[in-house]
């Protein structure tokens, strides 16, 4: 009889629960080549627009809770990081066909006014990002055909189905922390390699572990700690000893003093500094090019998010802050704390069940604590 009570309180929490949760999904590159196919892309949205599902942007959701309201019952948000440009060439027609909207969270640095897109080819966003912020530190162009252009952007916004929004200016990292994670190595040097070892990097140069230079104040090393490093670790690799004994010894190489010598922790005023100029930069850039555009949300770059700068953007005209924290939320949700649903193995299958789930609040709510 306990157990019949039980299941009765379950299933009616679940029914007033339905349709109260509002996904927030995260997308980034869709592509053939991406994690995100076009052909399960646009199976979602299909399956998005005969359900009825409300996408809702930032400026319709800003509106409602202006006026004390709540997002309708069953709403989703849609959104889209970094500005891409097959997110104009292959998911701004599938928005248009199934008449959904969504908001694209760009980083300014590498948007051009328009281009020439007859040979524009797709790359892996990895290798061109790395590319553009060596460029950044060479003081040579930064502006990429992989990315949508301004003229493109205004089409987009206003279409009424693209809200575009910040993440940052150029999308920067910072050292966290003094513990050894890896070594540079030629093969593979990315667009946070180059700014953490500021845009001069070397094979055997040490990486420490990183965040987004807007969550923390972070560290930085002088030239002769890095070279240092490099000198003590090309000899090592002559050495004929175990892998595990050559790890610990580089870890051991970072000892107090020299710490003290050649690591800069950044004070809380440069940390300050660097956000505000990054997001002054980032939010002029997108209201100067979009008519009569605010830019009032921001999606934190890498996901990483820091409860000491959220008041220092919100001096700034920031009131909405994307995490890359799963679960969902309230149909009043919190604006410090917005969740999102990212999959890095994406089928429509998968993104139709989380959808589901997480339009159910209950359902969403033990989702974001499991996940």
């Amino acid at each position: 009889m306990v157990w019949l009570f039980i299941i009765a309180a379950i299933c009616l929490v679940l029914i007033c629960f339905q349709n109260q949760g509002v996904p927030v999904m995260l997308f980034h590159q869709v592509n053939e080549h991406s994690n995100v196919k076009p052909h399960d892309l646009e199976s979602y949205f299909n399956y998005l627009s005969k359900k009825k599902y409300q996408t809702v942007t930032l400026k319709e959701m800003d509106a409602l809770f202006k006026t004390k309201q709540k997002l309708p019952a069953k709403s989703i948000v849609l959104t889209f990081d970094d500005g891409y440009y097959d997110n104009y060439k292959i998911v701004f027609p599938l928005l248009k066909k199934y008449n959904l909207k969504a908001v694209f969270f760009v980083n300014t640095l590498f948007i051009g006014d328009r281009y020439d897109r007859s040979d524009t080819v797709y790359k892996q966003a990895d290798s061109v990002n790395a590319g553009l912020i060596d460029n950044y530190f060479k003081v040579l162009p930064t502006a990429s055909d992989q990315y949508f252009s301004w003229e493109e952007m205004q089409e987009m916004e206003l279409s009424g189905l693209v809200d575009i929004q910040c993440h940052s200016h150029r999308h920067g990292m910072v050292f966290s922390n003094t513990q050894l994670k890896n070594v540079i190595h030629p093969n593979f040097i990315s667009a946070g390699d180059y700014f953490v070892l500021d845009g001069f990097v070397k094979s055997g140069f040490p990486l420490f572990k990183m965040r987004g230079e807007l969550t923390q104040a972070g560290l930085r090393m002088d030239e002769s700690g890095k070279e240092f490093f490099k000198t003590f670790f090309d000899e090592l690799e002559n050495v004929s000893i175990s892998k595990k004994h050559k790890t610990k010894m580089l870890k051991d190489f970072f000892t107090i003093d020299f710490i003290q010598k050649h690591i800069y922790r950044y004070t809380e005023a440069e940390f300050r500094e660097r956000v505000e100029k990054e997001i002054t930069t980032n939010k002029a850039e997108i209201e100067a090019h979009l008519p009569d555009k605010k830019a009032m949300g921001f999606a934190w770059p890498y996901g990483h998010q820091s409860k000491l700068s959220i008041p220092w953007m919100k001096q700034l005209g920031i009131e909405y802050f994307f995490t890359c924290k799963k679960g969902t939320n309230a149909r009043k949700l919190n604006p410090d704390f917005i969740y999102r649903i990212e999959l890095r193995k994406v089928t429509a299958s998968r993104l139709i069940m989380l959808t589901k789930i997480n339009s159910n609040f209950a359902l969403g709510w033990l989702y974001r604590w499991v996940s």
